[in-house]
């Protein structure tokens, strides 16, 4: 052997560019991947047609399902008493939720209003859909939430809120 061999050592796999560039890409392709959320969904031909030519009929706008009414109280209380009869009452539909208010917080960017279910820590956590609801609210007001009922953690939760006026 000569000289020059010997003193040539190979280099460590992590300093070889062609590793990286391939693990880049590995990852890329992965990301991309999970990262998709639905996208595109198909189109009957019939809807793809329709949509395009005008029409003489305003078009309509889908009915909002009526709200159920209930109080911070009772809705603490069903999922007190059991929480999958509950979660079949008020899971996924649309709520309107009246209670006073305990407090309004701020936590990774999700506004959310407790609601008081009794005089001592029963409360139900609803998170407002936008920051400028949470401006007009105060401790102690009485107040009506319209949202999704959502499940429990620590307290019955309701997502997606609006004040209604």
């Amino acid at each position: 052997m000569s000289k020059e061999t010997q003193q040539q050592t190979k280099k460590p796999i992590y300093k070889k560019w062609w590793l990286w560039v391939g693990v880049i890409v590995v990852v890329g392709i992965i990301g991309s991947q999970t990262g998709k959320k639905g996208g595109n969904a198909p189109v009957a031909e019939g809807e793809a047609t329709s949509s395009a030519s005008p029409s003489s009929q305003p078009a309509e706008k889908p009915a909002e399902p009526k709200a159920i009414e209930v109080t911070a109280k009772d809705y603490y209380d069903a999922y007190e008493s059991n929480e999958v009869t509950a979660d079949a009452k008020y899971k996924g539909k649309t709520i309107a939720v009246t209670g006073e208010v305990d407090g309004v917080s701020k936590t990774f960017g999700t506004v959310s209003v407790n609601l008081k279910a009794d005089e001592y820590i029963k409360q139900i956590r609803c998170k407002l859909k936008t920051e400028s609801d949470a401006a007009s609210l105060t401790k102690g007001q009485t107040v009506t939430l319209v949202g999704v009922g959502d499940d429990k953690m620590m307290f019955p939760e309701v997502e997606d809120c609006v004040v209604r006026k």
